[in-house]
């Protein structure tokens, strides 16, 4: 059996999370102040030199948000929603630019208008809706701004920089995005039935772009052994460029990339007589052999609800909470993970096992080469799929997460329980989503007598 390095188990996620949080606080406490003096200034030149208060642009109740919604669709009327507020915003704001042809951030100048500018759309944005600053990096282009009741995270930066350079129409561009933002906002809204629920945090988005993402594949492991151990290098080509379309256009340079590397060896001969490289059995492992793949899930989130969640099952009934069960609800954490963390497990899962959960005897390697797997550093490891078999026989992710409902509704009767209102059920979506991707995945490799195999994917961004 392949030993699993401990970079594949949570301690690694754990790390890179911790790092990762370390490093946006610095950034942040250095940057806080700047954005806020950059805010200010833009306003303050604005209003100033051209007598606009550009918070008037965006206001859903002034005469541009609503001139600009009249025509909305209509080209032919949009020159003649050119307010005279938004020219003149467009005359000043292109005027700062002075006399070059276009933006130059290597200009200490023009380099202070963009940064000042995007400090005005990102704070305002934040300020109003609710939300967090996110410097992923020392450059502005990398900052962020993720709002707190809706996932969704906007670049204020780069859209500052896109605006400067477009020239005339800018303005209305801007006013427009913010618009329709400001509408996501509103529908969200009507959905809380009126109440202001703040549902995401910083973390969300710092784990968006921190923490590595894990994924299941069924890949057809016999077909992929044959063709790489025993056809000849020829026939392997012509299955790729055969099989390769199904991966879409998107994808074509890959094909024509993994073709190239292998028309550089003997064309009568096995690759694997001649070649290696990992890289390359793992490209190909998915253009001729790969039949279904899960979507990648946070490993964190993997780790810590959704392999508990399958271990729990649908429970019949819940169990009564002790002292420290309470301490835990009044200490925050989330429902869901709550849920999954009380409910005592229908299968027993292995603690010090892959992922937390499977043991160490239901793993091998896809590998020839080595039976040590790093799965921090990219490798795969192939998992029994009948493992899983009997969790997932019976496993409704429907009614699971009906069941979770029935859970927040039982704590609600407990009289020593904190009144807490439901901030799992984000992640009680995201958990049965990620527990039916694997059922379908799983049966899959278990009908055709598939590979069924776990990798690790590096961060979105």
């Amino acid at each position: 059996m392949p030993v699993v390095s401990e970079s594949g188990k949570q301690s690694e996620s754990a790390r890179q999370l911790a790092a990762a949080e370390q490093q946006a606080k610095e950034r942040f406490e250095r940057a806080t102040k700047e954005l806020r003096e950059g805010t200010y200034r833009f306003s303050s030149r604005a209003r100033g030199q051209s007598e606009l208060i550009i918070e008037e642009l965006i206001d859903p109740e002034g005469e541009t948000v609503a001139s600009i919604a009249e025509v909305e669709g209509d080209q032919g009327a949009v020159a003649l929603a050119q307010s005279l507020e938004l020219i003149t915003f467009d005359t000043w704001l292109f005027g700062q630019i002075g006399d070059k042809d276009e933006l130059d951030l290597k200009s200490e100048d023009h380099w202070e208008v963009w940064f000042s500018y995007g400090a005005w759309i990102g704070e305002t944005m934040r300020r109003r809706h609710g939300g967090h600053w996110l410097m992923m990096g020392d450059d502005p282009h990398t900052w962020r701004v993720g709002f707190s009741k809706i996932f969704l995270e906007i670049a204020p930066f780069v859209f500052a920089e896109q605006l400067l350079r477009m020239g005339s129409g800018a303005t209305r561009k801007m006013v427009t995005e913010i618009e329709r933002i400001r509408q996501l906002h509103v529908e969200q809204a009507e959905r809380d039935k009126g109440q202001s629920l703040d549902r995401f945090l910083a973390q969300h988005y710092v784990r968006l772009h921190s923490v590595p993402l894990g994924q299941w594949m069924a890949i057809d492991f016999a077909h992929l052994a044959s063709m790489w151990n025993e056809a000849p290098v020829t026939k392997l080509i012509a299955d790729i460029r055969e099989k390769g379309p199904r991966l879409g256009p998107q994808n074509a340079s890959i094909i024509e990339q993994v073709c190239g590397a292998l028309g550089r060896a003997k064309p009568d001969e096995p690759v694997a007589k001649q070649n290696a490289d990992r890289g390359l059995f793992e490209a190909v492992a998915q253009i001729v052999g790969m039949r279904r793949a899960t979507a990648p899930v946070a490993i964190d989130i993997l780790e810590r609800v959704v392999m508990p969640a399958l271990h729990v099952g649908v429970p019949d009934k819940f169990p009564p909470l002790d002292d420290d069960d309470l301490g835990n609800l009044r200490k925050g954490i989330e429902l869901f993970a709550f849920f999954v963390e009380v409910i005592p497990h229908k299968f027993q899962a292995d603690d010090e096992g892959f992922l937390g959960t499977i043991p160490h005897d239901q793993l091998t390697t896809p590998y020839a080469d080595r039976n040590t797997l790093e799965i921090g550093k990219g490798d795969w490891v192939v998992v029994n799929p009948t493992h899983f078999l009997p969790m997932l026989r019976d496993l409704d992710p429907q009614k699971l997460l009906d069941k979770y409902d029935e859970f927040v509704k039982y704590l609600a009767t407990i009289p020593d329980a904190p009144r807490r209102r439901d901030d799992g059920r984000m992640l009680a979506e995201t958990a049965v989503r990620a527990l039916a991707d694997l059922k379908q995945c799983v049966a899959t490799a278990a009908q055709n007598k598939d590979a069924l195999l776990f990798r690790l994917l590096p961060p979105p961004g």
